[in-house]
């Protein structure tokens, strides 16, 4: 009898199935951390030259330092700007944020209410993988200059 030896066929479809499943799901969340590190970016700069400014001329400021970072609007994650901080007294500056931002890798669930809820116990066929497979990230990027 003959040993072979390698991969089989079989064993290369699972392999590449498995190599394949690891980049999609880094193409969905490498850019999630690019926009915080973006963010952090800009907070570090903000607090190491602009500690001399106000919150509200910082505020005003903020969108533009974003854009230099190629950062739209669009990309802002949802939150940002509800729970930014931001605290200046012209010699020492404090800004942080937090954020939450959920990745849906195939798509969201169908049985969610207007707010984004939902039941997990109810939910039934493809729902529970979706929800099974779904990635919850918190961020809280923040900078301080005293």
């Amino acid at each position: 009898m003959k040993h072979e030896y390698g991969f089989s066929m079989i064993k290369l479809m699972i392999f590449l199935a498995i190599v394949g499943g690891g980049i999609a799901t880094a193409m969905k969340v490498f850019p999630v951390y690019n926009s915080y590190w973006k963010i952090q970016g800009v907070f570090e700069t903000v607090a190491r030259e602009k500690a001399t400014d106000s919150e509200a001329e910082i505020l005003k400021r903020l969108p533009q330092l974003l854009s230099l970072k190629y950062m739209e609007d669009k990309d802002v994650p949802e939150g940002f700007y509800d729970n930014l901080l931001i605290e200046a007294d012209g010699s020492h500056v404090r800004l942080s944020s937090s954020y939450h931002v959920t990745l849906w890798l195939l798509g969201p669930v169908s049985e969610m209410d207007e707010y984004g809820e939902y039941e997990a116990g109810s939910l039934k066929g493809m729902d529970i993988v979706r929800h099974k497979l779904r990635l919850d990230f918190d961020f809280e990027p923040s900078s301080e200059k005293n």
